[in-house]
Protein backbone atom coordinates (compact mmCIF):
# COMPACT_ATOMS: atom_id res chain seq x y z
CA UNK A 1 0.00 0.00 0.00
CA UNK A 2 1.65 3.21 -1.13
CA UNK A 3 0.13 6.66 -1.37
CA UNK A 4 1.70 9.42 -3.39
CA UNK A 5 1.07 13.11 -3.82
CA UNK A 6 3.79 14.78 -5.87
CA UNK A 7 2.89 18.24 -4.60
CA UNK A 8 3.30 17.26 -0.96
CA UNK A 9 6.64 16.84 0.80
CA UNK A 10 6.43 14.31 3.65
CA UNK A 11 9.17 13.94 6.24
CA UNK A 12 9.47 11.51 9.13
CA UNK A 13 11.85 12.20 12.01
CA UNK A 14 12.30 9.96 15.05
CA UNK A 15 13.83 11.13 18.32
CA UNK A 16 16.16 8.19 19.12
CA UNK A 17 16.13 8.93 22.85
CA UNK A 18 12.37 9.18 23.37
CA UNK A 19 11.05 7.28 20.36
CA UNK A 20 8.88 10.30 19.53
CA UNK A 21 7.99 10.46 15.85
CA UNK A 22 7.32 13.66 13.92
CA UNK A 23 5.57 13.47 10.58
CA UNK A 24 5.52 16.78 8.74
CA UNK A 25 3.55 17.60 5.61
CA UNK A 26 4.89 20.40 3.46
CA UNK A 27 2.64 22.24 1.02
CA UNK A 28 4.90 22.20 -2.02
CA UNK A 29 4.24 24.35 -5.06
CA UNK A 30 2.24 22.78 -7.86
CA UNK A 31 0.91 23.78 -11.27
CA UNK A 32 -2.26 23.26 -13.28
CA UNK A 33 -4.00 20.67 -11.13
CA UNK A 34 -7.68 19.89 -10.75
CA UNK A 35 -8.59 21.44 -7.36
CA UNK A 36 -10.96 18.66 -6.29
CA UNK A 37 -8.51 15.86 -7.09
CA UNK A 38 -5.58 17.75 -5.58
CA UNK A 39 -7.24 18.37 -2.21
CA UNK A 40 -8.75 14.88 -2.09
CA UNK A 41 -5.30 13.37 -2.68
CA UNK A 42 -3.78 15.62 0.00
CA UNK A 43 -6.46 14.60 2.49
CA UNK A 44 -5.96 10.92 1.69
CA UNK A 45 -2.17 10.96 1.96
CA UNK A 46 -2.12 12.92 5.23
CA UNK A 47 -4.72 10.76 6.96
CA UNK A 48 -3.16 7.49 5.82
CA UNK A 49 0.32 8.63 6.88
CA UNK A 50 -0.98 9.58 10.32
CA UNK A 51 -2.59 6.15 10.82
CA UNK A 52 -0.46 3.54 9.02
CA UNK A 53 2.78 5.27 7.92
CA UNK A 54 4.76 2.05 7.56
CA UNK A 55 2.21 0.50 5.20
CA UNK A 56 1.84 3.70 3.18
CA UNK A 57 5.61 4.01 2.75
CA UNK A 58 5.94 0.33 1.79
CA UNK A 59 8.10 -0.60 4.78
CA UNK A 60 5.47 -3.13 5.84
CA UNK A 61 3.02 -5.25 3.92
CA UNK A 62 -0.62 -4.26 3.92
CA UNK A 63 -2.71 -5.64 6.78
CA UNK A 64 -6.45 -6.21 7.04
CA UNK A 65 -6.63 -3.33 9.51
CA UNK A 66 -4.73 -1.16 7.04
CA UNK A 67 -7.19 -2.04 4.28
CA UNK A 68 -10.11 -1.13 6.54
CA UNK A 69 -8.45 2.19 7.33
CA UNK A 70 -7.92 2.79 3.62
CA UNK A 71 -11.60 2.27 2.78
CA UNK A 72 -12.71 4.51 5.63
CA UNK A 73 -10.21 7.19 4.61
CA UNK A 74 -11.50 7.15 1.03
CA UNK A 75 -15.02 7.72 2.34
CA UNK A 76 -13.98 10.38 4.85
CA UNK A 77 -11.95 12.36 2.32
CA UNK A 78 -14.79 12.31 -0.21
CA UNK A 79 -17.08 13.68 2.49
CA UNK A 80 -14.41 16.24 3.44
CA UNK A 81 -14.38 17.61 -0.13
CA UNK A 82 -18.15 17.37 -0.56
CA UNK A 83 -18.73 19.43 2.60
CA UNK A 84 -16.90 22.36 1.02
CA UNK A 85 -19.22 22.15 -1.96
CA UNK A 86 -22.10 22.85 0.43
CA UNK A 87 -20.58 26.13 1.64
CA UNK A 88 -22.66 29.11 0.56
CA UNK A 89 -20.54 31.37 -1.60
CA UNK A 90 -21.01 35.10 -2.16
CA UNK A 91 -22.66 35.47 -5.58
CA UNK A 92 -20.26 38.20 -6.61
CA UNK A 93 -17.31 35.90 -5.92
CA UNK A 94 -18.57 33.31 -8.40
CA UNK A 95 -19.22 36.10 -10.91
CA UNK A 96 -15.52 36.93 -10.80
CA UNK A 97 -14.89 33.98 -13.09
CA UNK A 98 -15.21 34.96 -16.72
CA UNK A 99 -15.07 38.74 -16.16
CA UNK A 100 -13.46 40.66 -19.01
CA UNK A 101 -12.98 44.12 -17.48
CA UNK A 102 -10.68 45.17 -14.64
CA UNK A 103 -13.18 47.67 -13.25
CA UNK A 104 -15.81 44.92 -13.01
CA UNK A 105 -13.38 42.83 -10.99
CA UNK A 106 -12.61 45.74 -8.68
CA UNK A 107 -16.33 46.32 -8.18
CA UNK A 108 -16.92 42.64 -7.37
CA UNK A 109 -14.04 42.58 -4.88
CA UNK A 110 -15.07 45.77 -3.08
CA UNK A 111 -16.30 44.73 0.38
CA UNK A 112 -15.85 41.02 -0.32
CA UNK A 113 -15.06 38.86 2.72
CA UNK A 114 -13.49 35.40 2.52
CA UNK A 115 -12.77 32.71 5.05
CA UNK A 116 -10.92 29.41 4.50
CA UNK A 117 -14.14 27.46 3.83
CA UNK A 118 -15.42 29.98 1.28
CA UNK A 119 -12.07 30.02 -0.49
CA UNK A 120 -11.98 26.23 -0.70
CA UNK A 121 -15.55 26.11 -1.99
CA UNK A 122 -14.68 28.71 -4.61
CA UNK A 123 -11.60 26.79 -5.77
CA UNK A 124 -13.73 23.66 -6.20
CA UNK A 125 -16.40 25.54 -8.17
CA UNK A 126 -13.69 27.00 -10.39
CA UNK A 127 -12.34 23.50 -10.99
CA UNK A 128 -15.81 22.32 -11.95
CA UNK A 129 -15.77 25.10 -14.56
CA UNK A 130 -12.51 23.85 -16.08
CA UNK A 131 -10.12 26.21 -14.28
CA UNK A 132 -6.86 24.66 -13.13
CA UNK A 133 -5.15 25.57 -9.87
CA UNK A 134 -1.49 26.39 -9.23
CA UNK A 135 0.34 27.36 -6.05
CA UNK A 136 3.51 29.45 -5.84
CA UNK A 137 5.26 30.34 -2.60
CA UNK A 138 8.47 31.67 -1.13
CA UNK A 139 10.06 31.85 2.30
CA UNK A 140 13.08 33.86 3.42
CA UNK A 141 14.56 33.69 6.90
CA UNK A 142 15.50 36.84 8.76
CA UNK A 143 19.19 37.77 8.57
CA UNK A 144 19.16 38.29 12.34
CA UNK A 145 19.17 34.53 12.98
CA UNK A 146 21.68 32.01 11.59
CA UNK A 147 19.48 29.55 9.66
CA UNK A 148 22.21 26.90 9.89
CA UNK A 149 21.60 26.77 13.65
CA UNK A 150 17.85 26.23 13.43
CA UNK A 151 16.48 22.92 14.80
CA UNK A 152 14.76 20.50 12.46
CA UNK A 153 11.31 21.65 13.55
CA UNK A 154 9.93 24.22 15.96
CA UNK A 155 6.55 25.77 16.63
CA UNK A 156 5.19 28.58 18.76
CA UNK A 157 2.45 27.28 21.05
CA UNK A 158 -0.59 29.30 22.05
CA UNK A 159 0.92 29.84 25.50
CA UNK A 160 3.87 31.64 23.89
CA UNK A 161 6.35 28.82 24.53
CA UNK A 162 8.55 27.32 21.81
CA UNK A 163 8.38 23.57 21.18
CA UNK A 164 11.30 22.20 19.19
CA UNK A 165 12.62 18.93 17.80
CA UNK A 166 16.34 18.58 17.27
CA UNK A 167 19.40 20.28 18.74
CA UNK A 168 19.99 24.01 18.50
CA UNK A 169 22.21 26.65 20.08
CA UNK A 170 19.49 29.27 19.60
CA UNK A 171 17.41 30.50 22.50
CA UNK A 172 13.63 30.36 22.51
CA UNK A 173 13.63 34.12 22.00
CA UNK A 174 15.75 33.78 18.86
CA UNK A 175 13.52 31.00 17.52
CA UNK A 176 10.46 33.15 18.13
CA UNK A 177 12.19 35.96 16.26
CA UNK A 178 12.94 33.60 13.36
CA UNK A 179 9.25 32.68 13.15
CA UNK A 180 7.92 36.21 13.40
CA UNK A 181 10.39 37.86 11.04
CA UNK A 182 10.25 35.39 8.17
CA UNK A 183 9.21 36.73 4.79
CA UNK A 184 6.58 34.33 3.45
CA UNK A 185 4.24 34.60 0.47
CA UNK A 186 1.71 32.06 -0.82
CA UNK A 187 -0.29 32.50 -4.03
CA UNK A 188 -3.19 30.53 -5.46
CA UNK A 189 -3.69 30.97 -9.22
CA UNK A 190 -6.81 29.88 -11.09
CA UNK A 191 -6.35 29.65 -14.84
CA UNK A 192 -8.33 28.85 -17.98
CA UNK A 193 -6.82 29.73 -21.32
CA UNK A 194 -5.57 33.31 -21.23
CA UNK A 195 -7.67 34.12 -18.15
CA UNK A 196 -6.11 33.88 -14.70
CA UNK A 197 -6.88 35.05 -11.18
CA UNK A 198 -4.25 35.23 -8.44
CA UNK A 199 -5.04 35.44 -4.72
CA UNK A 200 -1.98 35.79 -2.53
CA UNK A 201 -1.16 36.50 1.07
CA UNK A 202 1.94 37.26 3.08
CA UNK A 203 2.76 36.56 6.71
CA UNK A 204 2.43 40.28 7.29
CA UNK A 205 -1.01 40.41 5.64
CA UNK A 206 -2.38 37.63 7.86
CA UNK A 207 -0.45 38.68 10.95
CA UNK A 208 -2.08 42.08 11.33
CA UNK A 209 1.16 43.85 10.40
CA UNK A 210 -0.14 45.69 7.33
CA UNK A 211 -1.96 48.97 7.72
CA UNK A 212 -5.31 47.98 6.20
CA UNK A 213 -8.62 48.08 8.06
CA UNK A 214 -7.01 48.09 11.50
CA UNK A 215 -4.75 45.15 10.72
CA UNK A 216 -7.45 42.91 9.20
CA UNK A 217 -5.91 39.79 7.60
CA UNK A 218 -6.40 39.85 3.85
CA UNK A 219 -5.58 38.50 0.42
CA UNK A 220 -4.14 40.57 -2.38
CA UNK A 221 -5.67 40.07 -5.82
CA UNK A 222 -4.38 40.44 -9.37
CA UNK A 223 -5.51 39.01 -12.70
CA UNK A 224 -4.68 38.97 -16.40
CA UNK A 225 -6.63 42.24 -16.74
CA UNK A 226 -4.16 44.27 -14.63
CA UNK A 227 -1.58 44.63 -17.40
CA UNK A 228 1.10 42.51 -15.70
CA UNK A 229 2.15 39.15 -17.13
CA UNK A 230 1.53 36.08 -15.01
CA UNK A 231 5.22 35.16 -15.22
CA UNK A 232 6.13 38.52 -13.68
CA UNK A 233 3.62 37.99 -10.86
CA UNK A 234 5.11 34.56 -10.11
CA UNK A 235 8.60 36.04 -10.16
CA UNK A 236 7.52 38.67 -7.64
CA UNK A 237 5.90 36.06 -5.39
CA UNK A 238 9.18 34.14 -5.45
CA UNK A 239 11.26 37.20 -4.57
CA UNK A 240 12.02 38.41 -1.03
CA UNK A 241 10.25 41.73 -1.61
CA UNK A 242 7.49 42.07 -4.15
CA UNK A 243 6.33 45.09 -6.10
CA UNK A 244 3.05 44.72 -7.98
CA UNK A 245 1.63 48.16 -7.34
CA UNK A 246 -1.56 49.02 -5.47
CA UNK A 247 -3.74 45.90 -5.61
CA UNK A 248 -7.28 45.17 -4.35
CA UNK A 249 -7.48 43.68 -0.86
CA UNK A 250 -9.95 40.97 0.18
CA UNK A 251 -10.72 40.62 3.88
CA UNK A 252 -9.94 37.18 5.36
CA UNK A 253 -11.85 36.14 8.46
CA UNK A 254 -11.47 33.09 10.75
CA UNK A 255 -7.76 32.94 9.99
CA UNK A 256 -4.57 34.69 11.04
CA UNK A 257 -4.41 37.42 13.69
CA UNK A 258 -7.85 38.97 13.71
CA UNK A 259 -8.18 42.56 15.02
CA UNK A 260 -9.83 42.96 18.38
CA UNK A 261 -13.44 44.03 18.19
CA UNK A 262 -14.36 47.21 19.99
CA UNK A 263 -16.13 46.47 23.29
CA UNK A 264 -19.73 47.64 23.59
Amino acid sequence: MQAENKSMLIREVINKKTGEKLISFGGEDFENVNPSKHYYDACFVQRMMMQVPDEVSGRKKSTEKGKEILLKTVKDCREFIDNFRKVELPKNLVNLLGTTKKRDQQKILNGLILNPDILMGFLLIAGDNEYTLSQYSSEFQTCAVDKEKLPYAYILNKDGKIQKLGKTELTDGQLKQALEERSVKVAKVLEKGEEWHCFFLTFNSIGGKENWQNGQPHFHYISNLFGIKKEVVIEQIKSKKYNLGNLPHIALEDYGVQPKKAST
